[in-house]
């Protein structure tokens, strides 16, 4: 296998982001979105579903060629069991490798986890994809470990890692899930994960505000650019995600070359209007995200599940500021810590974005006047140890 730092990717620019043509990879008119029935995470039914999704995308062989670096970004947030539906399943990234070794292609699977407690190799195994790369033989690569590159958008600056710039082609593959601060998580945050180390904490500091944050987020997948997206929604997470919430079955598969058109389509597909997410509303001013739609049904609205359970901030966001003001000490969600479940690991005190928590006569802490509500502290907890407390007036409007 050739090694990663041979050429550089010549569709990167390190100096401005991406320009909104979405659709450059596909050369189709509109941005599309495939969509297909997948109902078990059974390799043969994976196999062919994704061969099936890649189709309607001119075939996987328009994007990989024999000798191609590609790199497989999975969501791998936390070092637990795919079962649990916080991870990218293993049987998806194992398809895409397995697909990019029979064009010739060299697989590279990789990311960043956030708040890594016992080193990378524990999230490797935890979630399936040690046994993956013996099976395939393709490469795991830590970002955390490799060379960054500079490179600015909007007047912000990014140190995104270098494996960007040492391959072919890039192929996303996000987890469909909820998430307490942006309210939904796929393709577009997903690709958080190419900024390495301490950043990821440095840029909910800066940016708190959902809107600020998904600046930063459109910011980091322009950059990034992915050439392919394949979202895992056999099973996605409803609830207070993306590490809290419960699993829920789904069964679909959805692929683009556009990730903005596919988070538009997998939001709707789960009870969200679109149009009040913060990465599509960012995204909608970049003019990124035109939808054109190819499944195996005749309507969206025949996939629609209306029961999906949203997070507890999402009206929050969704009621006019004005009004949240007025009814501010009523109207709240922050962390709660569960002192029997808490192991004091200080994971959440080491990745608090404004130090907001502290060990105290070993007692885990919160300061709620320091507080950002960035949901960090529940998102990286190893034991699931920080929940959601919610104001009697939210779990009123959440039961409603």
């Amino acid at each position: 296998m050739p090694k990663i730092d041979l050429e550089v990717r010549k569709d990167i620019n390190t100096n401005t982001p991406q320009e909104a043509n979405p659709t450059s990879f596909a050369g189709l008119p509109t941005s599309f979105v495939a969509i297909e029935p997948c109902q078990s995470y059974s390799f043969e039914e994976v196999y062919q579903t994704i061969r099936q999704l890649f189709s309607h995308l001119g075939g996987l062989a328009q994007y990989v060629k024999s000798g191609d670096r590609v790199l497989l970004k999975p969501n791998m947030l936390a070092a637990q069991a795919p079962d649990k539906a916080i991870v990218t399943h293993p049987t998806v990234v194992e398809v895409v490798t397995r697909m990019v070794q029979e064009l010739g292609g060299y697989p590279i699977i990789g990311d960043s986890p956030g708040g890594i407690v016992g080193g990378i190799q524990r999230y490797w195994d935890a979630t399936g994809l040690t046994r993956i790369a013996k099976r395939t033989g393709a490469q795991l690569v830590s970002f955390e470990t490799s060379k960054m590159f500079r490179c600015s958008s909007n007047g912000s600056q990014y140190y995104l890692t270098k494996i960007l710039q040492q391959v072919d082609v890039i192929i996303n593959l996000p987890k469909l899930k909820t998430h307490n601060l942006m309210l939904f998580t796929g393709a577009v945050k997903n690709m958080y994960g190419v900024l390495p180390g301490y950043q990821k904490t440095e840029f909910h500091k800066h940016a708190p505000h959902p809107q600020d944050f998904a600046k930063v987020l459109l910011d980091i997948y322009q950059l990034s650019r992915p050439h392919l997206h394949l979202m895992d929604a056999v099973v996605g997470m409803e609830g207070d995600g993306p590490s809290n919430g419960t699993p829920r079955p789904i069964g679909y598969l959805l692929a683009s070359t556009d990730g903005v058109a596919l988070d538009t389509i997998a939001s709707y597909l789960i009870g969200f209007n679109p149009a009040t997410l913060p990465t599509i509303r960012e995204a909608k001013k970049r003019n990124l995200g035109q939808t054109k739609i190819s499944s195996n049904v005749s309507t969206l609205q025949e996939l629609k599940l209306n029961d999906f359970k949203l997070p507890s901030n999402f009206l929050l966001q969704i009621v006019p500021k004005p009004l949240v003001d007025i009814f501010k000490p009523l109207v709240w969600v922050r962390p709660k810590i569960n002192e029997k479940e808490c192991t004091r690991c200080k994971t959440c005190i080491r990745n608090c974005p404004v130090k907001a928590m502290r060990l105290d006569s070993d007692t885990l802490r919160i300061d709620y006047k320091m507080c950002i509500k960035c949901f960090c502290c529940s998102e990286i907890c190893p034991a699931h140890a920080i929940s959601l407390e919610k104001s009697w007036l939210v779990r009123l409007f959440v039961n409603s």
